[in-house]
């Protein structure tokens, strides 16, 4: 019973994906080739920054078979799917940033916001306040619409988000990510 309280989240975050990304895939999956592969070659199946990859030579805990020729970068179709995909414990980390009526970009700590945005591979802007912030420190934000929704089919594909968002929007987006039992870190980038 301990193990299950300590490891609910995670067995959540796997139940979803099983879900979404197997059942719904059963027969074919679609992954990213490494090498060049052909018909029938057995590969192994790894999650790198929340795309589905596939290699003959890294070996992984999770393998199948793909169903036809395909050169390296291409997508291919991998069907007998075996093992589990590993995928790394995302981390969302929120920054708030004030409204414009309490002086929007021109009052965020840019200094903080440097290193937090260059530790997520992906990133998230909500109001144009928190877009002008990320342009001070010359990031274009992956995305600006349907924030909320993409931050979280990010994080269950293993993919770690910075979220810059006006301070309005925040409570909205912590409610959401506790719905779905994902942990994430809040940081005020307000200066005072």
């Amino acid at each position: 019973m301990e193990w299950v309280l300590e490891n609910a989240v995670d067995m959540k975050r796997y139940a979803r994906f099983v879900m979404e990304d197997i059942i719904s895939h059963v027969s074919t999956w679609t992954a990213i080739t490494k090498e060049d592969v052909k018909e029938g070659q057995q590969v192994y199946l790894k999650m790198e920054k929340g795309l589905l990859y596939v290699s003959s030579t890294e070996k992984t805990g999770a393998s199948g078979t793909v169903i036809s020729d395909a050169a390296a970068g291409d997508d291919v179709g991998v069907t007998s799917l075996k093992g589990l995909i590993d995928l790394e414990n995302a981390t969302i980390t929120i920054c708030k940033v004030p409204r414009i009526e309490r002086g929007g970009s021109r009052k965020v700590d840019i200094e903080r916001l440097k290193p937090l945005a260059s530790s997520k591979p992906y990133i998230a802007a909500i109001g144009v306040e928190a877009l002008i912030a990320l342009r001070k420190i010359g990031v274009s934000p992956n995305v600006m619409f349907g924030t909320n929704e993409s931050v979280i089919e990010a994080a269950y594909h293993g993919l770690s988000s910075l979220v810059v968002s006006v301070d309005e929007q925040v409570a909205s987006l912590l409610n959401r990510l506790e719905t779905e039992n994902l942990e994430y870190e809040l940081v005020d980038l307000t200066l005072e």
